[in-house]
């Protein structure tokens, strides 16, 4: 008889049990936010605007003076990308990203003022690798977006 009881608890237990792990689910990124991800898109746009003005610019006329106010305007513009990446837990990666790009961009502000011009070859170059680094903050952020619809479809299903 008092076996019959403890299986009775445990089974009730593991019951209970269940029940309550299938409907946890553990977080390991960020929710996704379509609005980053459009700020991300807008700002790949207006680095590869600046670069493709500065192509058209004949070589002799790319003074860093003539680009300052650009990239000012940019690296502020990518420095909001970085705070708000910073500000949102579980972020580690899409944080990283958008460090990297101001790194990059920083890199290229002092290239440009140190030498005072910028080689089609340079400019192509950098173009070509602010595109694969928006590029992958894009596809990270919508990364989140799958995830939350997988986990959500995931959590419909089992509770039909």
């Amino acid at each position: 008889m008092k076996y019959l009881a403890n299986a009775k608890f445990a089974f009730l237990f593991l019951l209970i049990s269940a029940i309550t792990v299938s409907g946890c689910t553990v977080k390991y990124v960020a929710d996704y936010d379509a609005s980053l991800k459009e700020e991300i898109v807008q700002v790949a746009k207006k680095i590869d605007l600046f670069w493709g003005e500065l192509l058209d610019t004949a070589a002799s006329e790319r003074k860093y003076d003539k680009f300052k106010d650009r990239y000012n305007q940019i690296e502020a513009d990518i420095r909001v990308l970085v705070m708000k990446n910073e500000i949102r837990a579980l972020n580690k990666e899409s944080k990283k990203q958008a460090n990297i790009a101001l790194d990059l961009w920083i890199e290229d502000k002092n290239l440009h003022k140190d030498n005072d011009t910028f080689s089609d070859f340079e400019a192509n170059i950098h173009r070509k690798q602010f595109t694969r680094v928006f590029t992958a903050m894009a596809k990270g952020e919508e990364a989140k977006n799958i995830s939350a619809s997988s986990a959500s479809d995931n959590a419909k299903g089992d509770k039909q």
